[in-house]
């Protein structure tokens, strides 16, 4: 099965325009919409990694990572 990539927006009325193939006319294909983040610039980058680090930040809070590696360890090889 061969497979066509492209992007487009959605119009206000709902309606996608696709790329003129006129090969496939009358021919049953699939279709699969992927919506992709909207991306406007340096902003919109810098609330992405605050997102990430909100979320993240602390995740080991109170603990020493290479004491929990070492006691890892010492747990697996006993």
């Amino acid at each position: 099965m061969k497979t066509y990539k492209f992007e487009t927006t959605v119009q206000e009325n709902g309606d996608i325009q696709i790329p003129k193939i006129s090969r496939l006319a009358n021919q049953r294909v699939e279709v699969f919409i992927v919506v992709s983040p909207l991306i406007t610039g340096d902003n919109n980058k810098s609330q992405i990694i605050e997102d990430f680090l909100n979320k993240w930040r602390g995740f080991l809070k109170g603990f020493d990572p290479d004491e929990l590696k070492s006691q890892y360890l010492l747990e697996k090889y006993q």
